[in-house]
């Protein structure tokens, strides 16, 4: 009880750092929605009628896993607008031009007509860029403006928007696939046009924050950064002993890291910590993208048909269950877990975990493969298999799924954090559209070997997850020191210095 009350304490002295890193998650609704409408849209009749699908299930798997694929492969290019834009244009105005993407590629979306696919792919691939730019943008922002003490709850909120906007895109296409006939396009046309009014909200929501007093900083613009993170941190005094530290803190580090590299950007990934920071990020990014969970949340309806639910509603609502135990499941981990338990603790359970549930699957569809003459009486085995599969975006959802974004969006020091997180982005994208190409018709042809598949990286990441530098509740700028760019008492310092000898 004593947690939850320091919890809320917390929140409401760090009530504007909050509201920023809300608003700034709100492309993740987005990011969500998008990520999760394909693989609803395409399971739905009128859908495979108008671009004529229905004919063969082979042609079904590969446009399928094209129109998931292709925001992927936007997303990729996305992720590196940040740095070579980002350092000019601000934080800001990187969520104003992923809306701007959104808006468009929604449009071209909604408006798609058989047979011009190409309108179709082109608006997936414009919304991926904003996918690929929100992702990049919204976890450094929120890094960036949070106090370390609840870094990791605001950093959460990207993952907990996230599923929100998954869970409104399979809810809005249950509910057309209900109530509206499968012979009108409006079916597959009504989710789809929502993600106007998401990109409209994005757009807007970009007007009213303030700019991250770390970018701020590294542009030079001190006067500014003190201001925003005095109204941050609720310091009426701008000139607080508090604000100082922290901006000193900044200044220690970035002419650290210019003594270090003599002003050269990327130089800096060629000293080890650095070196070392970008080897971990890409490692969890790889091995958070072939946990399985997106197979099953791109091809949710297609991976319940497997296992036994033939009929297009039950399988789109077996989906749709899916995403509510994955939205109750964040949640639980924003307001409690994420504060009370290491990082390296978390990720290394959830893999075990996730990996035992997806063998278990495997293990379930190889020895009980599912009748698929009843879609309304289902076996042990099969109510077996629903179980592993939801218990599996459980785990995933308390520890890789939120923590891969906390933990590449807080470990790359301020000079070269875009391209830090750039590259992890990259590889993110790319491993999602290696998988979200595969995964149909892996599914497809080798049927349960393809759990056993994801089981095994599973183990991987549980090996890699014991070794994990644990980075809860540092300050960013103390990353430098957990990953050996400096030591704490050579710090200690150079803040000391900063306070002492210059005006910040």
């Amino acid at each position: 009880m004593s947690g939850n009350k320091n919890l809320l304490v917390l929140c409401k002295k760090h009530r504007r750092s909050l509201a920023v890193a809300a608003a700034v998650n709100v492309g993740s609704v987005l990011f969500g929605f998008d990520t999760g409408i394909a693989g609803a849209v395409v399971s739905l009749s009128s859908f495979k009628h108008d671009f004529d699908l229905a004919t063969s299930r082979s042609t079904f798997a590969a446009v399928s896993s094209n129109i998931v694929a292709v925001l992927n492969a936007g997303a990729f290019f996305g992720a590196l607008v940040p740095p070579l834009l980002g350092f000019r244009l601000g934080r800001r105005m990187m969520l104003l031009l992923a809306g701007s993407f959104f808006l468009v590629g929604g449009i071209l979306q909604t408006a798609s007509v058989y047979p011009n696919a190409g309108m179709l792919y082109a608006g997936r691939v414009l919304a991926g860029f904003g996918v690929g730019i929100i992702s990049n943008t919204a976890p450094v922002f929120a890094a960036e403006v949070s106090p370390p003490e609840l870094r990791g709850l605001l950093m959460s909120l990207f993952e907990l928007f996230l599923v929100s906007g998954g869970i409104l895109a399979y809810w809005t296409t249950y509910g057309c696939s209900v109530h509206l006939g499968s012979e009108r396009s409006t079916q597959w046309r009504v989710p789809l046009c929502l993600q106007i009014v998401l990109a409209a909200i994005v757009c807007l929501s970009s007007a009213f924050i303030v700019e991250s007093p770390r970018w701020l900083a590294r542009a030079g613009r001190w006067k500014e950064a003190r201001q925003v993170l005095a109204y941050l941190r609720d310091e009426p005094d701008q000139q607080s002993e508090a604000v100082s530290v922290e901006l000193a803190d900044m200044k220690a580090q970035i002419d650290e890291e210019l003594a270090a590299t003599h002003g050269r950007n990327l130089a800096e990934f060629l000293t080890w910590p650095n070196a070392r920071r970008l080897l971990w990020g890409l490692s969890v990014s790889l091995l958070a993208m072939w946990s399985g969970h997106n197979a099953i949340l791109y091809y949710g309806p297609t991976v319940f048909a497997e296992i036994g639910f033939t009929t297009e509603d039950a399988a789109l609502l077996a989906s749709g269950v899916f995403t509510c135990i994955k939205f109750a499941s964040t949640l639980v981990f924003c307001l409690g877990v994420v504060q009370f338990f290491s990082r390296k603790t978390l990720m290394a359970a959830g893999a075990l975990a996730m990996s035992v549930f997806l063998f278990s699957l495997g293990a379930l569809l190889k020895t009980h493969p599912p009748s698929l003459t009843s879609a309304i009486t289902k076996t042990p085995a099969e109510k077996g298999m629903m179980a592993c599969i939801y218990l599996f975006v459980v785990a995933y959802s308390v520890s890789w799924g939120p923590l891969q974004w906390i933990f590449i969006g807080e470990i790359f020091p301020m000079r070269i954090r875009d391209w830090g997180m750039a590259a992890c982005a990259c590889m993110i994208w790319l491993m999602n559209y290696v998988v979200s190409k595969i995964a149909p018709i892996a599914v497809e042809n080798i049927g349960w070997k393809t759990w056993t598949i994801f089981g095994t990286m599973n183990a991987v990441a549980f090996a890699v997850s014991l070794f994990l530098p644990e980075t809860k509740d540092l300050s960013l700028e103390d990353m430098d020191i957990l990953f050996g760019a400096t030591v704490e008492d050579e710090r200690k310092q150079h803040v000391q210095m900063k306070l002492k000898g210059e005006e910040i």
